[in-house]
């Protein structure tokens, strides 16, 4: 199981990075139009913080063919080390992840919400597809369905395509996905900070130290000199 940040504060993900082992960051326009300076800043400044075993996944903002292509490249070129680009599934996108594909361009499919979605995007040759967790039983769907039959349909035909899903609203559906067998999985900060806490745990360290401190006259540390 991967694990990785949806976000793109660098700030943030240098602070969660330091206690979490964390596996990649992936943005969308959505999230970068949120962020501190451009676009392009900000992609760089994360990109800049990952080590060689963390991947970064960067989304098209073009939804035209020719120009998600050109676009894609020239996010490759700008980054100096290897990326995925996300691209929305849909007839341009399909055709821009099948035509990058046979440049030996690493494509992610985003916006899944449907199995069928799914298998056409691995067909395309797409690297990952990113279905949307929460958004699917939003739509009155059962995401735990849908994403079993995307993981079962893979592995029937023997599509090396992984599943990255996203969009989580709680820890819950973080689980529901691992039972399934999906490899990564991108949180947005605030669960992935949920991903460690609990407060019987908070407690119980609160407890330890408590007990110490009070039988050995005020120490919090043990063999000091």
């Amino acid at each position: 199981m991967r694990i990785l940040m949806d976000g793109s504060d660098a700030d943030v993900f240098r602070n969660l990075n330091d206690y979490l082992p964390l596996d990649g960051v992936t943005t969308n326009p959505s999230i970068l139009a949120k962020g501190k300076g451009t676009a392009e800043e900000q992609v760089l400044q994360i990109a800049n913080l990952l080590d060689k075993q963390q991947t970064l996944h960067v989304q098209v903002v073009s939804t035209k063919y020719e120009q998600m292509v050109e676009e894609a490249k020239r996010i490759i070129e700008a980054v100096s080390r290897n990326v995925f680009i996300k691209i929305p599934v849909s007839p341009d996108g399909l055709k821009a992840v099948r035509s990058l594909r046979g440049e030996s361009i690493n494509t992610t499919v985003t916006g899944v919400y449907t199995t069928m979605q799914a298998v056409m995007a691995a067909k395309a040759g797409a690297a990952y597809v990113a279905p949307y967790i929460n958004r699917i039983d939003l739509t009155h769907s059962d995401s735990e369905i849908v994403i079993n039959q995307i993981v079962q349909a893979y592995q029937t035909y023997g599509f090396s395509t992984k599943v990255l899903a996203a969009s989580f609203k709680n820890t819950r559906q973080v689980i529901g996905v691992m039972e399934a067998g999906v490899e990564e999985v991108t949180l947005s900060t605030d669960i992935l900070k949920n991903l460690i806490h609990h407060k019987e745990t908070e407690m119980s360290i609160e407890a330890f130290t408590e007990d110490f401190t009070s039988r050995f006259e005020n120490r919090n540390e043990m063999f000091l000199k």
